[in-house]
């Protein structure tokens, strides 16, 4: 878990692309970032950070952290994934996938009465997403693969700032 925490942080601190002064207008724009809550989804209640790999759309990545009920008993999760988006002028097909490490707890304090286990999740939705920085916002379906078996109808909604 502690694993899991420490590639939280460092993947929340990433930042990428220093750029120079720009003079030509070809040059393809820095990888979108964003930082959004997430209500469902793999995070249950999260907050998060995304990122594309190159420019506004493709390959990108996600880690969050969240859970409900965190003083004496609850749940923690640490959601991560990779994502795709296609589309055009902010609005965005998302196609995802990726795991979640959840620590359930119900004891007295956190450490107590508690247990680990990590499951999968898809991720199909819609995305808005400005091109310049701005408010972003999600829509989704996100099937959870557990040792349990599948759970197709679960999805949330997200909203967030592009920057």
């Amino acid at each position: 878990m502690k694993r899991l925490l420490l590639l939280f942080v460092l993947a929340a601190s990433i930042h990428t692309t220093v750029t120079a002064q720009r003079d030509n207008s070809d040059l393809p724009l820095p990888p979108a970032k964003n930082i959004y809550g997430e209500i469902g989804g793999p995070g249950i209640l999260s907050l998060n950070y995304d990122q594309r790999f190159k420019g506004q759309k493709g390959l990108g990545f996600r880690v969050g952290a969240g859970g409900i009920g965190f003083l004496t008993s609850g749940v923690f999760a640490i959601p991560v994934g990779l994502n795709y988006l296609s589309g055009s002028n902010g609005h965005y097909l998302e196609l995802g996938a990726g795991a979640s490490a959840i620590t359930i707890t119900d004891g007295e304090d956190f450490f107590e009465n508690s247990s680990s286990t990590i499951f999968g999740y898809l991720n199909f939705g819609y995305r808005y997403q400005p091109e310049k920085n701005g408010f972003t916002g999600r829509v989704f379906v996100s099937p959870l693969i557990t040792g349990a078996g599948v759970f197709p109808f679960y999805g949330g909604i997200s909203f967030g700032f592009k920057f």
